[in-house]
């Protein structure tokens, strides 16, 4: 998948099938619509993903959540651990990297992933502080990770294209460590249905690709971060910025994995 570029400035819909709301088709036509948007990002990223650096307003806005990120999370250069989840090549990784131990990026596209390690391979950084690999954290297949726990999980401008938030915030908070924040950023929700025609035409590409469209209300991701048990939930706006010359805003919501009590 991808992070923040152009085609990561698309967004939701607050009535997706991840907030739990019955469907009048059943379980299975959910499964089928969520697997669909998946391949539809895959294969789509697979594509393009030679050319996704190619655009300035996309390592603009990296550039920019990035600092949000670092501004919300007191990351230690010498011992902390980052799931950049949804890493497309590496914008925001490329940003934290100089505050963290090690940053484990993972995306369901190949050649987002192989774009994004050849970066590192041409700049001499070594896989053990900085890697990408190619899985989907939200099936059931065990050790994806080899068993890795995470400080910090961030997933920048990537929650429009998952089908169901619920099911990705509770695979990621799976992997954090007990005390670790879970860093989401995303479009808040955009002001009119004109607006979101104008940004989403229907029956256009993005329509296969972005399984929210309206951009998310607090609530919405307040919801789904309870859900995943995280706890000390905060949602302030990450940056401004116009996306095909309407303003939108950029949030940044932030949890906490609770520290069990000692019996």
């Amino acid at each position: 998948m991808a992070e923040h570029n152009r085609d990561q400035l698309e967004h939701h819909r607050p009535d997706s099938h991840g907030h739990g709301s019955p469907n009048p088709h059943g379980s299975s036509q959910v499964h089928e619509e969520q697997h669909n948007f998946k391949e539809h990002n895959k294969n789509y990223f697979n594509e393009h993903g030679h050319h996704y650096n190619d655009h300035p307003d996309g390592h603009e806005l990296a550039r920019r959540l990035g600092a949000a990120m670092i501004n919300a999370y007191p990351f230690e250069e010498d011992s902390t651990l980052v799931l950049d989840y949804a890493c497309g090549t590496g914008l925001i990784s490329r940003q934290l990297a100089a505050h963290a131990k090690c940053i484990v990026g993972v995306d369901i596209s190949q050649t987002m992933v192989d774009q994004y390690n050849q970066s590192l391979f041409n700049q001499g950084i070594p896989p053990e502080e900085m890697r990408a690999v190619c899985c989907d954290l939200t099936t059931e297949a065990p050790n994806q990770l080899d068993g890795m726990k995470f400080d910090v999980v961030v997933c920048a401008s990537a929650y429009h294209h998952f089908p169901s938030i619920d099911d990705v915030t509770k695979a990621l908070a799976s992997y954090l460590k007990p005390g670790g924040s879970l860093l989401v950023t995303d479009l808040m929700k955009l002001p009119s249905a004109e607006s979101v025609q104008a940004l989403f035409p229907t029956g256009s590409l993005k329509s296969n690709l972005v399984a929210h469209k309206g951009g998310f209300e607090e609530a919405d991701i307040k919801a789904v971060f309870e859900g995943a048990g995280l706890i000390n939930f905060s949602f302030v706006t990450a940056c401004k910025a116009k996306r095909d010359g309407y303003p939108v805003q950029i949030f940044l919501a932030s949890g906490t994995k609770e520290v069990a009590e000692e019996p």
